[in-house]
């Protein structure tokens, strides 16, 4: 029986998947779609995850899509049969569908966490994007690649490069695209940290595991107000991030928190 596509491991509340297939460089294809959303549809919805962490087994974090195999649906979603047959929209709408993944890393309501090693091209590298955070290896190299293969991107590459670099440099980035070495990943904001690979999965999980016994609802509302940021004018945006504070008031969190600072000692956060 041969392995998985993707490896999903739980250390108390921190859940970490890994992209299985090394032999490709965990390049994407359907299956590992499929596995990857639903996966993260199931992160997002258990309350007992706390934290993600996202990585690749073997020598990369990830090529990009599967060039050799495509990454299609497998069956197309069944046509409405009081309308004509649009395959063109059918595969849209299944793609769709499918790169939520990225959405749901962006939005699911605790901290996720990419630990890049190798390479991070293309759709990997939009994923990479998709994480609050990253840490990378020395060995890091990402490159958007899409229009390598005559593609415009997916896996939310535009907005969140965009977001992260501004619209000239994204735009730059994705149509010319250059590699960009860790040095460089590091130059753009794109990481958090750089380390030593032989450093990056103890320091990553080591990172990782510390948000996964964190306030929870606190990074919650952090990250939402964060995604809110850029696209709400401010009285729109002092809304979302009252809603966050008040909802943070209401959880045990506030309360450990207080007291761990009364009797002086680390406060033992229960995510509620």
């Amino acid at each position: 029986m041969s392995e998985p596509v993707l490896l999903k491991q739980r250390d108390g509340a921190l859940l970490t998947l890994t992209l299985n297939r090394p032999d490709r460089l965990n390049a994407i294809n359907g299956e590992l779609m499929d596995a990857l959303l639903e996966a993260t549809q199931r992160a997002a919805a258990d309350d007992s995850i706390r934290a993600v962490v996202l990585t690749g087994s073997g020598r990369g974090f990830c090529a990009g899509g599967d060039v050799r195999e495509g990454a299609r649906p497998k069956q197309a979603p069944v046509a409405d049969p009081d309308k004509p047959r649009d395959k063109r929209q059918e595969r849209m709408d299944a793609h769709v569908e499918r790169t939520r993944t990225a959405e749901l890393l962006h939005t699911m309501p605790k901290p996720t966490i990419a630990l890049v090693h190798g390479a991070a091209m293309g759709a990997g590298m939009s994923l990479a994007l998709a994480c609050d955070y990253t840490l990378i290896g020395e060995s890091a190299v990402y490159r958007t690649a899409f229009v390598n293969n005559a593609l415009s991107g997916d896996y939310g590459m535009g907005y969140f490069l965009a977001a992260a670099v501004g619209a000239p440099r994204a735009r730059a980035l994705m149509t010319l695209s250059e590699k960009l070495d860790a040095k460089a990943v590091m130059a753009l904001g794109l990481a958090l940290r750089c380390v030593p690979d032989e450093d990056l999965l103890s320091e990553g999980m080591t990172f990782a595991g510390q948000l996964a016994q964190g306030p929870t609802v606190a990074y919650a509302g952090i990250k939402r107000c964060m995604n809110a940021a850029s696209t709400l004018p401010i009285a729109d945006y002092l809304v979302v991030e009252s809603e966050a504070q008040i909802a943070c008031s209401f959880t045990q969190d506030i309360r450990e928190a207080a007291l761990a600072f009364i009797e002086k000692r680390p406060p033992q956060y229960q995510g509620h």
